[in-house]
């Protein structure tokens, strides 16, 4: 159990903390360096704090060297989305803006939710993810330079220096991509992650460093809801009164690099992976998404397959993925399945539930009869939801 709890806000030059021990809160500066670092160790000791439990937010490199001296130290450490201290902040109705402030609220929201540890990355996985962030420069400065050439430079001079610069940053890419693979085949534990991901059709060896790199393992997101929404592939309704209905979109609140990097390999999924390809088949055949909804779908489909691998630690089975898409759910008590779109065929649950839809369709009595699945195709189906829409006017309607 720790001892007390420190809120860390973190820039580039120094760190702000504030410690919680008994009844006193104490704050205090410190440089952004491993001597910095060495010495906030001594001021905790000095306060004759064994064990602390420090929290962070994630600011990529700036925080990550006294994240790693305190945990080598032996204290917990924290590192939680910046997103949820600004929203914690919010509920505090806070005026003012500050490091010190923030790291205020830092501390109070680790004494409140009590975050999970964070372990640090194996050396194998921070120099992956260092080379992959090398990477994703690369592409942007090439991406950008071919456009540059394209747009319709005159000048031999000028045109002579972009291409060269193009062949810079070309040669820059190969070799960055060697280094990401030399890196994940001198780690055991990389190189069978990546074969397992390989495994899947539509992923090559690009992506499976991305995903390697950017998305955390199943021991922190336990299900594919979690890693969808990590993602920022998750539907987000927008819904209030009967006024305001927005369309459902993706949240694209999440891991944009990630989330980017899905999508040329969805599109070749489409096409050559089984279950992916199945997916867009019946989305289409369904008529009600447009082509850039389906493709949404397919990258969904195709990070929850990535994740699938990596949990199970099993290479890619068409034929089970397949199946999982075909296998019937079996019913969950009090909650109402709709299995058809007919009245046949709807499957009716709760009570309570059974009364709501009995209320609104007795209300819908009173209105021209427009629904698509009263008809005169089956007169006795007619007969028997006429009786049923009189009923229900008898007993839940005021007269």
């Amino acid at each position: 159990m720790t001892d007390a709890v420190l809120g860390i806000d973190v820039s580039k030059n120094t760190f702000d903390t504030n410690l919680g021990a008994g009844t006193k809160a104490r704050s205090k500066s410190f440089a952004n360096s491993p001597a910095g670092w060495h010495h906030l160790i001594a001021w905790l000791g000095e306060h004759k704090i064994g064990q602390v439990h420090a929290c962070l937010e994630a600011t990529g490199r700036h925080g990550l060297g006294i994240a790693l001296a305190l945990h080598e130290a032996g204290h917990v450490v924290s590192i939680v989305n910046p997103a949820q201290i600004r929203d914690f902040a919010r509920t505090k109705l806070g005026r003012n803006k500050t490091d010190q402030v923030d790291a205020v609220h830092i501390r109070e929201y680790a004494e409140l939710f009590k975050p999970r540890p964070w372990t640090p990355p194996s050396p194998a996985m921070r120099r992956l993810c260092e080379l992959q962030t090398i990477r994703a420069g690369t592409v942007a400065g090439l991406t950008e330079w071919k456009n540059r050439r394209g747009s319709g430079i005159m000048d031999d001079l000028a045109l002579s220096l972009a291409k060269t610069t193009i062949q810079h940053f070309t040669s820059q890419l190969e070799a960055v991509d060697q280094a990401i693979a030399e890196t994940i085949d001198n780690d055991v534990e990389l190189s069978a992650k990546r074969d397992l991901l390989v495994s899947i059709n539509g992923v090559g060896e690009a992506l499976a460093g991305i995903v390697l790199a950017e998305l955390p393992g199943p021991d922190i997101l336990g299900s594919s809801a979690a890693v969808t929404a990590y993602a920022g592939l998750n539907p987000q309704q927008h819904q209030s009164g009967i006024s305001v209905n927005r369309p459902v979109r993706i949240s694209k609140i999440g891991n944009a690099v990630l989330r980017t990097a899905l999508y040329m390999p969805a599109l070749s999924a489409m096409r050559y992976n089984p279950a992916v390809a199945a997916l867009a088949d019946r989305l289409k055949a369904q008529g009600r998404l447009k082509g850039k909804q389906i493709v949404i779908a397919a990258m969904r489909k195709l990070l929850v397959l990535c994740f699938g691998v990596l949990k199970t630690g099993k290479e890619f089975d068409p034929a089970m993925a397949m199946g999982k898409m075909t296998r019937r759910a079996p019913p969950r008590p009090g909650v109402d399945r709709m299995v058809s779109t007919s009245w046949s065929g709807r499957r009716w649950s709760s009570p309570a539930a059974r009364q709501g839809r009995a209320l609104a369709r007795g209300l819908e009595g009173h209105l021209p009869l427009q629904h698509h699945h009263v008809s005169d195709q089956n007169s006795s189906s007619s007969t028997l939801l006429g009786s049923f829409f009189s009923c229900l006017q008898t007993r839940y309607l005021p007269r």
